[in-house]
């Protein structure tokens, strides 16, 4: 039974399904024949009982022929009167008929010998009624011994009929029995049929729902294989369900070897772009701060404006890298994005705020905002705001000469939608499919706006991470708009004011004694720029180190103030620093400021520590820098 299980498991599902069809088709078949001729024989049964029925009653109308014939003669003799001759006359047309029923329908061969010898007697019998009924002046003696004859005669007739009629009593209860076997055999039949109907039924029905049921489960592995999970295992089968299965396996095998690859490239990807991020930065911040610090420098104004070209080229670079960055990091989902309700009116109006400047160079002229207060859309702030500064520099920088740029703000349904119109020369149609392709500038590069067409890019990348997206609609000579889509949101009852690490609003009070700071920095020019800041603050007292374990026994050393770290040291991680500053005693309450070149880095989940105090990014912004360092030594 085994054997033959392993090898119907292996058979193709055609064939499986062919051989259910034709088992149940010749069950039933044979069925229909064997039923059949059990309704042939039941029919057959039933003639031969009305048959036997009617012997029956002929028999027993011929024994009541006679004895009205032989009735009717001794009547006759009596009263010399032919109306008692009537029955007599009767009986002699009705016999013929009678007995040729009787020759017609005995077909037992006891009763076809006893019917012979009835015919014989009856001949007989006739033969005698007819010699008394002619009998006339007949002697007593002549008429008595033909009356014994007659009696000799009619008593033997009525032992055969007699006879007769047993066996034919016995020959109705045989048929009456077969009757009934056959009717019981025929509703056993009927049944047979029933259950090989109901058989066959059945094994369709579990084969069809076997099958059904090893679809689905491939196409749950199916589904499975999509996301990526590790799929149910299968009965070993080799029809084509389980060749399905089989290739579903080895196709699972294929993709977790890939997955795994692809995890690596993806890990190694992401090290790489905070390596690169923190690398780029390292240098940039140096030129930056120097920069800045040449530019505050009046005493030479030359110097100064040289300066400023230095800061706006770094800023452009610092700018193209973050651009190159996300791109990388949206392209890696290793991209982070907070949503949360945004009130859309202060936002764009900060946004209004910060691009007045370049509107106000470039002679443009910015509507005023309409927009309701408390409208809301659901986004990540500082990336929604990018995407704004984006789209209304880019209005400012390509509108025609005194234009004018528009802001439309409009909610419908679960949507809010911000459309940014400009007045500039437009684009065609086959520029405007190419607007959000990285690098493409459109021909823009020919020109003296700065940029590397990146910036639409990333916005459209950013717009789609939080749930909404960027259409473009430009017709040349005419303008462009850009239209902004955010899932509309509801403000909670009390907005919370979002304060941003390292912008305290605390101002510090003036310095009544030194203080120490140890700045834990790789890089050597990254060192001389914070010691040409810290010049700055002449009650601050600056140690330096290059290396974590340096940082570490010049801190247990000197006891600093607060501590300025790199999370991304020759030796050690900014994990393990912190762990180890944390589990120092004496160092474990000194604040800590990370500086780190990648601010969208793993290293960030290091603020949830408590003894964190704030964050600055390279290239560093003095500004910023002398504010956060100020507010913690005050």
């Amino acid at each position: 039974m085994r054997k033959f299980y392993r090898r119907w498991k292996d058979w193709s599902l055609a064939l499986k399904s062919g051989a259910i069809i034709a088992s149940s088709l010749i069950m039933l078949l044979g069925s229909v024949i064997t039923s059949y001729k059990l309704e042939q024989q039941t029919a057959d049964s039933t003639a031969e009982m009305r048959r036997t029925l009617k012997v029956q009653s002929d028999i027993q109308s011929l024994h009541t022929l006679i004895a009205e014939a032989a009735t009717g003669v001794r009547g006759f003799l009596l009263t010399d009167r032919d109306d008692f001759l009537a029955p007599y006359n009767a009986a002699v047309a009705q016999l013929p008929v009678t007995i040729a029923a009787l020759q017609a329908n005995v077909r037992d061969p006891v009763q076809v010998a006893r019917l012979g010898r009835v015919l014989s007697l009856i001949q007989q019998k006739l033969a005698s009624l007819d010699v008394l009924r002619n009998l006339e002046g007949a002697t007593p003696d002549d008429l008595r011994t033909q009356l014994l004859a007659g009696k000799k005669i009619l008593d033997e007739l009525r032992t055969q009929i007699g006879a007769m009629t047993v066996r034919e009593s016995e020959l109705v209860e045989q048929r009456t029995a077969a009757v009934q076997d056959a009717l019981h055999r025929n509703l056993l039949m009927n049944l047979a049929t029933i259950l090989v109907g109901i058989i066959g039924a059945s094994a369709m029905l579990m084969f069809m729902m076997r099958v059904v049921r090893r679809v689905r489960f491939a196409a749950d592995n199916a589904e499975r294989l999509a996301r990526g999970m590790q799929l149910e295992p299968t009965d070993a089968a080799a029809d084509e369900l389980g060749q399905l299965a089989e290739r579903l396996h080895k196709a699972s095998l294929l993709l977790a070897d890939r997955a795994a690859a692809a995890q690596a490239a993806s890990q190694a990807k992401t090290e790489f772009l905070s390596r690169t991020s923190h690398e780029l930065r390292t240098p940039l911040n140096a030129i930056l701060g120097f920069a800045q610090l040449l530019e505050d420098d009046q005493a030479n104004i030359r110097a100064s404006e040289n300066a400023a070209q230095i800061t706006r080229a770094g800023r452009h670079l610092l700018t193209l890298i973050n651009e190159v960055l996300d791109i990388a990091r949206i392209e890696a989902g290793k991209f982070s994005i907070q949503v949360q309700p945004i009130q859309l009116a202060s936002l764009l109006a900060e946004a209004l705020t910060l691009v007045a400047p370049l509107a106000a160079q470039r002679k443009i002229h910015l509507d005023q905002l309409v927009c309701p207060e408390q409208l809301a859309v659901l986004a990540d702030r500082q990336r929604l705001m990018q995407v704004l500064l984006n789209l209304l520099s880019n209005a400012i920088k390509y509108n025609s000469p005194n234009g004018q740029v528009r802001i439309q703000v409009a909610a419908y349904g679960d949507t809010a939608s911000v459309a940014i119109e400009d007045d500039g020369p437009g684009l065609s149609a086959d520029l405007t499919e190419r607007l959000f392709t990285p690098f493409d500038r459109l021909g823009a590069e020919r020109g003296t706006s700065e940029g590397a067409g990146l910036g639409l890019a990333v916005s459209k990348s950013l717009m789609q991470a939080m749930h909404g997206d960027i259409i473009a609609d430009s017709v040349q000579g005419k303008g462009t708009v850009f239209t902004l889509s955010l899932p509309h949101s509801v403000l909670p009852a009390q907005a919370v004011p979002v304060v941003t690490v390292g912008t305290p609003a605390v101002h510090p009070l003036e310095p009544t004694t030194t203080r120490t700071v140890l700045c834990i920095e790789h890089d050597a020019s990254n060192r001389a720029l914070i010691e040409t800041l810290a010049a700055r603050r002449p009650h601050w007292r600056l140690y330096t180190a290059s290396t974590g374990q340096e940082g570490l026994q010049l801190a247990r050393q000197c006891l600093p103030d607060v501590l300025l770290v790199d999370i991304l040291l020759p030796d050690l991680s900014g994990e393990a620093l912190l762990r180890a500053i944390s589990g120092d005693a004496a160092l474990a309450q000194i604040p800590v400021v990370i500086l780190n070149g990648d601010k969208d880095s793993a290293a960030i989940s290091l603020l949830n520590d408590s003894a964190i105090a704030g964050y600055l990014a390279k290239p560093l912004n003095l500004q910023q820098f002398f504010k956060l360092l100020d507010w913690i030594i005050q």
